[in-house]
């Protein structure tokens, strides 16, 4: 027990050292220029040039006045989106800090003039990155705004791991598959339902989550966007920090530039039918190319800050990142609040953005352990498991320099499915914790579409509750392998159909719960707005009934609610209750999968029109004549436009016009 209380002390101190606002001015460094970066100098020639780091004492905010005229201002340059993640999800709200505050105009043209290249301008670091020979370096040590100057850390990409076979790979299709999940089903995930099904992916998509209305940031290496899985990807925008321009495309600086990250993006946000299916396919997607694939040339963690802060104004939801910087830092900088990749990926969560990162490749090499930011307390660290669930040899190992449980959990890393960027083909056979990353990171936009007002640090500990170690964590799996539709905890009703009775009629009506339930409680059920004869009872096994005999004094129409609680899980229905001499309109289920059954009582007249809209007014569907049946007065629609495509989730209005009455009621189809 002691040892959980100790860990949740220490994410707690560490997460909200970010979220707290830092002073308006700090202190120079006693030896501002590092002494890493010193040595260096010394030891380089006069012109050549190296990139630094150059952090400011302040962005020349002096006072609350001036910080909050600051902020307002600076809440101009955000999204409406943006905007809206940060009120839903972020620790304080809608509130608007130092870290949104631009870096001082002022501190920069000094630094420009005294012959540094600017590169990155970081508002979460109050610094530039910036190209400089020893003597500009030295020279700028001595302004007085210049708190410290570090080498911008970097690194070089790392072969993809090889497929060892006693890790216990499954071929493709031989995992036992769940019996409520049809061959049809799995047949339209083609080779991409093992990975998937390992983390119960695919029972959210068939409850209709699928990241529709989520936006996940992607930064990788670049992105074959003409391939066929991205068809119908939903892409918001794009950037090359690599090449400092909006295409994402080119194969610049090698031709092998586009392949880690088609791959990855196929695994997240590809689809094509019955070949591959990515975790979720129906989310909006920023891709940013931050990586450079080549194993001799060196990618810099400035791009990795950047684009973070591009992605925040943008309003993304999720960064799902496959970066590591084992080769620049050290062991006793895996603190959570050391590597400036690491503080970056803690602000990004403190503005209300759950950042999913892969662990690493590192077990059976030289550096062994998880690389930043994944040493983050925010960050969900990801390794790699095979398709049996058995962890990789390569797979980076925790704990974190300060003791912390990592990796967090894991997901299939080892012969994954995925994209080629060299044809419009698919194959298996990928291998890292790279590929673990987006399998979790659009797990976590199914968790977000389902519950939008969870914060970041909901999610990840949604995760690690549902996983499959979260009572005994090591330092390998880290709480193990989750389950998505364990973790968002999803209890409904039910379909309850509208009721409608008469006077004198009697109803005996049995209500159930589906989805998740808490092992260690009670199911709580209850009922508001009953006519008062009702009677209504709890049976504690998930089910409740409700008895009534239609009364003159109720004729009319109400709304029943019916409610439940199981731990923390919580359920709700609403459902159309009228009593009337005659019945008259009704529809059901509600909500709906498949097809909603529209009702019309006899003493209604003759039907003239019936019609559904969308939310917004758009009429979708209006031909009732095709399939009205007269003698049992009901319509089926099944959830089609006119011209017969299959209608998305979401709300929708019935209009019923009879020569008698006039009703309009909402149905929602899941």
């Amino acid at each position: 027990m002691w040892k959980y209380v100790s860990i949740v002390i220490v994410l707690f101190t560490l997460a909200t050292a970010f979220a707290a606002e830092p002073p308006l001015k700090i202190d120079t460094k006693e030896q501002k220029i590092e002494k890493k970066l010193e040595q260096k100098l010394q030891s380089i020639k006069p012109d050549e040039r190296i990139k630094v780091w150059v952090f400011f004492t302040d962005k020349e905010v002096f006072d609350q006045a001036s910080l909050k005229k600051s902020t307002a201002e600076a809440r101009d340059r955000f999204t409406d989106r943006a905007v809206a993640r940060r009120a839903m999800r972020a620790p304080d709200g809608d509130r608007y800090d130092f870290y949104d505050v631009p870096v001082s105009e002022n501190y920069i043209d000094a630094l420009k003039s005294a012959g540094l290249e600017i590169k990155r301008i970081s508002r979460w670091l109050n610094a530039v990155s910036a190209y400089g020979d020893r003597q500009t370096i030295n020279e700028i040590s001595q302004f007085p705004f210049v708190a410290e100057i570090r080498e911008v850390a970097r690194g070089v990409r790392q072969p993809e791991p090889e497929v060892i076979p006693e890790e216990g790979n499954l071929v493709p299709g031989t995992k036992e598959i769940p019996a409520d999940i049809p061959d049809s089903v799995v047949g339209w995930y083609g080779a991409s339902f093992v990975q998937l099904n390992l983390v119960n992916v695919p029972a959210m998509h068939q409850l209709g989550y699928t990241g529709a209305g989520i936006l996940i940031a992607i930064f990788d290496t670049g992105f074959k966007l003409s391939h066929p899985a991205f068809d119908q990807l939903n892409l918001i925008d794009q950037y090359d920090f690599i090449n400092d321009d909006g295409n994402v495309t080119d194969s610049l600086p090698e031709a092998y530039q586009l392949s880690h990250g088609t791959a990855v993006l196929s695994v997240i946000g590809g689809r094509a039918d019955s070949v591959m299916i990515g975790s979720a396919y129906d989310a909006d997607y920023l891709l940013a190319k931050t990586e450079i694939t080549s194993t001799e040339d060196t990618v810099e963690e400035d791009n990795w800050v950047a684009a973070a802060e591009w992605a925040d104004s943008l309003g993304a939801d999720v960064i799902s990142s496959s970066v590591a910087y084992f080769d620049w830092y050290t062991y006793s900088d895996l603190d959570g609040q050391t590597a400036k990749i690491t503080i970056a990926a803690e602000v990004a969560s403190s503005r209300g953005i759950t950042v999913v990162n892969s662990a690493g490749n590192e077990r059976n090499g030289s550096f062994f352990w998880i690389t930043p930011p994944a040493d983050g307390p925010s960050v969900i660290a990801v390794g790699a498991v095979s398709s049996a669930g058995i962890i990789t040899s390569f797979s980076s190992s925790g704990p974190t320099y300060d003791g912390r449980i990592k990796p967090d959990v894991v997901a299939m890393g080892s012969e994954v499915y995925r994209a080629l960027y060299t044809n419009d083909d698919y194959a298996g056979g990928a291998s890292g914790t790279s590929y673990a990353a987006p399998i979790t990171g659009g797990a976590v936009a199914l968790l977000l579409q389902a519950h939008p007002d969870w914060t970041p640090a909901d999610v990840k500990q949604a995760l690690l509750e549902s996983a499959d170690r979260y009572e005994n964590p090591d330092t390998l799996y880290g709480y193990g392998l989750y389950d998505t539709y364990k973790a968002v905890k999803l209890m409904s009703f039910e379909p309850i159909s509208p009721v409608l009775m008469a006077v004198g009629d009697s109803l005996n009506l049995t209500i159930s719960l589906t989805g998740y339930e808490e092992t260690s409680g009670v199911t709580v059920i209850t009922a508001d707005s009953l006519p008062e004869t009702a009677e209504f009872t709890d049976n504690g096994d998930r089910t409740a009934t409700l008895r009534y005999s239609g009364k003159k004094e109720d004729i009319g129409r109400r709304r029943l609610v019916f409610s439940a609680v199981s731990g923390e899980a919580e359920a709700s229905a609403v459902v159309s209750f009228t009593v009337t001499l005659e019945r008259e309109v009704a529809a059901g289920p509600n909500p709906f999968t498949d097809s909603l059954t529209i009702f019309v009582g006899a003493g209604s007249g003759e039907v003239e029109e019936i019609s559904i809209f969308t939310a917004n007014g758009e009429k979708v569907w209006d031909n009732f004549s095709d399939n009205y049946n007269k003698e049992t007065g009901t319509v089926v629609w099944k959830g089609v436009n006119n011209s017969g495509t299959r209608v998305t989730s979401g709300v929708y209005l019935v209009y019923v016009r009879t020569e008698k009455l006039t009703e309009k009621f909402k149905v929602f189809r899941k």
